[in-house]
């Protein structure tokens, strides 16, 4: 099993056609991006809202195309969105999204939506995916839940289906776009423990989405800063806050709240 996913160049430009009295306008979200997620990698990708890292999220994970550039996993460039190859990658490359209420069918059980996911890509008979179902729920805290709803669950137990969902397919690589902002503060840190914990079970990669530094530190061996379409400064977790180089980092460290009044004065004098 590996996992690296690299992105070479990457510009996505967003065209829209005019009206009448207007004419076709364009935007470019991604402006010529590279970023490498190693095999077992956490690569937190931060920036505020429009800075362009969840659409480049859906470009790695496969499922938005860009307007030029290259993207590869182990060193196979992504088939055609829409083709049988392409159905075939989606396994290796998963996706959890920003509101798992919206992830989730209403109309299945859990378990069911599971099932589904594992029967699309051939896994194993009926059987065997509802033991690997069960053995999935319990792995994310949710045993024996397979009968209920998404409105029977909890906002944080909805989003360990959708992980459950994610990873029941042994994918290689999890694209998780914001996938704790929509939790309350201590559910966001037993989600971020949980998805730790299965990436060391599983050695996943993580390319971990938010707009939240202080979310990010918790989860990340590497973090990659994004403003306006271009990837501002990269390095390590623990590099960026100990030194951040570019003044949108430092204006994004600002916004963290300090755990302590010396971490405080500490952010202060590197912010100066």
């Amino acid at each position: 099993m590996s996992g690296r996913v690299v992105l070479q160049d990457i510009v996505k430009v967003y065209r829209s056609g005019g009206g009448l009295f207007r004419g076709k306008t364009s935007v470019r979200a991604v402006d010529h991006v590279d970023i490498m997620l190693e095999p077992g990698e956490t690569l937190g990708i931060v920036g505020e809202s429009g800075s362009g890292k969840s659409t480049l999220g859906r470009i790695a994970a496969g499922i938005e195309s860009p307007t030029s550039g290259h993207v590869s996993l182990d060193g196979r460039s992504y088939a055609r969105i829409g083709s049988a190859a392409w159905r075939r990658e989606r396994r290796g490359v998963q996706m959890i999204f920003q509101n798992p209420s919206k992830a989730l069918d209403p109309r299945m059980t859990i378990g069911a939506q599971i099932g589904e996911a594992m029967q699309a890509h051939g896994l194993s008979d009926m059987q065997g995916r509802k033991a690997r179902m069960e053995e999935m729920l319990a792995l994310v805290g949710l045993p024996g839940m397979g009968g209920r709803y998404s409105h029977q669950l909890s906002g944080g137990q909805q989003q360990r289906a959708v992980i459950a969902r994610a990873l029941v397919l042994e994918p290689r690589v999890v694209v998780c776009d914001e996938a704790v902002s929509a939790l309350d503060v201590s559910v966001q840190a037993q989600i971020i423990n949980l998805l730790n914990d299965l990436k060391a079970r599983f050695g996943i990669g993580y390319l971990f989405i938010s707009h939240d530094l202080g979310v990010v530190r918790h989860i990340s061996d590497r973090i990659a800063v994004m403003q306006k379409g271009v990837i501002v400064e990269t390095g390590r977790a623990a590099e960026i806050f100990a030194n951040p180089k570019h003044d949108y980092t430092r204006s994004l460290l600002a916004a963290v709240p300090a755990a302590t009044p010396a971490e405080r004065r500490a952010r202060e004098r590197r912010i100066a």
